[in-house]
């Protein structure tokens, strides 16, 4: 009978937490105070991508009228880590800074600096531990490892086996887990359990994507293991040696976290990255409305539960979550919610000149407004972050940006899956243009010279375009740069009408789950489609047209297409692996590179899935005696798909006067 009632006690005190986690209410207070235990806030960020200056954003005045501003940054993000951290000890509560992974790839900053200016800027922010993302392998094993290396935090991944790969074999700051023992109500990294001597303990275990092989292919002999085994692997040996408060520091998306989260017993909270989820409703911001932040997902057991949170991206927001212990070390309450980091300059216009500054009293006024939106707080720069930022890094970007190409009187937006981010039902603007630039490029007559063969299809990965395109002048390293920094060959292969069909009903399924990462998403050039969510992890293609001589036409499933899309989707990555099967055993396919600026051609002979000894695979393409595309080398440029953009934007300085007509169309 006492443990009936125990059991419906925690039962209640559960249902409080989630309807104060729904509904965004002050923690619930358990039933029991003369019960409780420790109280640990985890202050928290993920998917940076580099972006250490301020991103564009827009709201709507009290007046119901447009105004532009700028939101988040680096400088902000440690002005309010440090103020949390404060608050956290005037409360006498404990509290961690953790970062979700993804700190690489993203911004002009990173393409100059790389994993430097990484290890400079987060050294300064005081971060307790980064879970391991799939873009931290986009530079190489060796750039990883000297970041590992030299950053003052641990970064985590229990299910990564290092052993047969020489560059991190013997890294001590790429570990499973990190221990934090508790005295006098903070926290402080050890080393061992055996420091603890007694001690409270709270870890932190990190988990990376098991399939990251088909997502970064450049991850040499390192081993993925499965992220539910070897979280419950890893929990049970924690709580085998007294470790009672055990958080997850991932980077697999959110729907993974709450898969994980009602897989494996023992996890307290899982701080998660990778699917940009900027969890609350942010639509007074123009970026959508998600999932609740601080879910509560039972467990296996029927018993535990398990808070999800997860921050958003490109440092525009930080994360806070509290959990509330009973004496046993089991989670009776946990709330919260983002704070996306608003600045104090408004503008009438998109272009945020000068002259569109409105007035200081209306600053004011505004203020007092921005300051009230829901999830918002008006947070100043660190001022020493901003110096370093400004003196050491900033005259070099701007030198990099080189000439004005194009220029656009309003941001051109870009959003991973059509109706997020505050967009409708087509999605991204910007990627429909750059699909534009790919089919139109690869059609060009000094193209065509080499190619001999008509492109009729373009498409491209949502993940594969990393940025918007500001209002106002644009020059070429806004796409080089920012919006397609990635080495991109472009890949011109034939498939039938069918295989089409299969490989955009695939993706789209995938991308339309709850919280499922959407980097994958197909956005198209020279065909259109009309895709319907009708279940929880499926869409149906109710139209796909093809445009031939000016006229759409239904697609003919028995008909060959030649497409062109980026070489890493071409291969099976991301998700794309049905393009991989088609060509496991012969392809038409040819990759193209710019050689002293000028195409060049590759052909494929296939594309090899290879599996690693945990059966995780990564996909290469085979090249007729070539090893690989020579993108590294003297006078040759990989990053075609950014120089088709330059080249599309040069040659129609009218693009931004006109209205595109969308060609994808998602209703869910």
């Amino acid at each position: 009978m006492k443990r009936s009632l125990h059991t419906t006690f925690l039962q209640i005190a559960f249902l409080c937490t989630a309807l104060c986690s729904v509904f965004f209410l002050p923690a619930c207070t358990t039933p029991s105070a003369d019960n409780a235990g420790l109280t640990l806030r985890l202050i928290h960020i993920n998917d940076t991508h580099s972006q250490f200056d301020p991103s564009p954003a827009a709201f709507k005045n009290a007046d119901n009228q447009p105004l532009y501003t700028f939101i988040g940054g680096h400088p902000r993000l440690l002005t309010q880590a440090a103020q949390l951290r404060q608050q956290a000890r005037q409360d006498a509560t404990a509290a961690l800074f953790l970062h979700g992974g993804d700190a690489f790839k993203g911004s002009a900053y990173f393409e100059l600096f790389e994993q430097r200016i990484n290890i400079d800027i987060l050294n300064r922010m005081n971060i307790d531990a980064m879970a391991l993302g799939n873009h931290e392998f986009d530079i190489g094993l060796n750039k990883l490892a000297d970041f590992i290396d030299n950053v003052n935090f641990p970064v985590l991944a229990a299910n990564v086996d290092t052993s047969a790969e020489p560059i991190l074999a013997d890294s001590e700051n790429l570990k499973p887990y990190q221990l934090f023992v508790l005295e006098n109500n903070q926290l402080s990294a050890i080393a061992s359990i055996s420091q603890a001597a007694g001690r409270e303990l709270v870890a932190v275990l990190g988990l990376a994507l098991e399939d990251m092989r088909a997502i970064s292919p450049d991850t040499g002999a390192l081993v993925f293991d499965s992220e539910v085994a070897s979280a419950q692997r890893t929990v049970d040996s924690l709580q085998q040696q007294g470790v009672k408060h055990i958080i997850a520091l991932t980077h697999l998306g959110h729907q993974r976290d709450l898969a994980l989260a009602s897989a494996v017993n023992g996890i307290d909270a899982i701080v998660g990255g990778h699917s940009h989820s900027l969890l609350g409703d942010f639509r007074h911001w123009y970026l959508g409305q998600q999932r609740p932040y601080a879910e509560l997902i039972t467990n296996p057991d029927g018993v535990g539960r398990t808070c999800v949170v997860q921050a958003g991206q490109f440092a525009q927001a930080v994360g806070q979550a509290e959990l509330t212990f009973n004496r046993d070390g089991r989670l009776t309450a946990c709330s919260g919610g983002n704070t996306l980091l608003a600045s104090r300059d408004y503008f009438s216009s998109a272009l945020r000149t000068d002259d569109s500054r409105i007035d200081s009293q209306a600053q004011q006024a505004t203020a007092r407004f921005v300051a009230r939106l829901p999830g918002t707080a008006i947070v100043e720069e660190n001022l020493m972050l901003r110096a370093v930022l400004d003196n050491s890094y900033l005259p070099a970007v701007r030198e990099a940006y080189g000439k004005v190409i194009s220029v656009t009187d309003a941001e051109v937006a870009h959003v991973r899956l059509p109706g997020s981010g505050g967009s409708d039902q087509h999605g991204s603007k910007l990627a429909g243009h750059i699909a534009d630039a790919m089919l139109w490029y690869l059609n060009t007559d000094d193209v065509q010279r080499l190619m001999k063969k008509p492109v009729q299809l373009a498409l491209i990965g949502a993940g594969n375009i990393r940025a918007p395109l500001p209002a106002g002048e644009i020059r070429e390293g806004n796409i080089r740069l920012e919006v397609l920094p990635f080495n991109t060959p472009l890949s011109v292969l034939s498939v039938t009408g069918s295989e089409l069909r299969a490989l955009l009903s695939g993706i789209i399924s995938q991308s339309v789950v709850a919280g499922a990462h959407t980097g994958k998403y197909p956005y198209v050039a020279g065909m259109r489609y009309t895709a319907k969510q009708n279940g929880p992890d499926t869409a149906i293609l109710t139209q796909l047209d093809i445009q031939q001589q000016g006229r759409w036409q239904p697609l003919d499933d028995k008909a060959r297409y030649t497409l062109v899309t980026t070489s890493y989707l071409a291969d099976g990555n991301d998700g794309w692996q049905l393009l991989q099967q088609l060509q496991a055993e012969k392809t038409d396919r040819v990759d193209m590179v710019l050689r002293q600026q000028q195409p060049a051609l590759y052909p494929v002979t296939k594309v090899e899935a290879k599996a690693d000894s945990s059966g995780k695979l990564s996909f290469a393409a085979r090249y007729y005696n070539l090893p690989a595309l020579p993108c590294n080398s003297e006078g040759v440029d990989c990053k075609v798909a950014a120089q088709a953009f330059i080249d599309y934007l040069q040659a129609k300085p009218e693009l931004w006067q006109q209205q595109r007509e969308p060609t994808v169309t998602l209703l869910r």
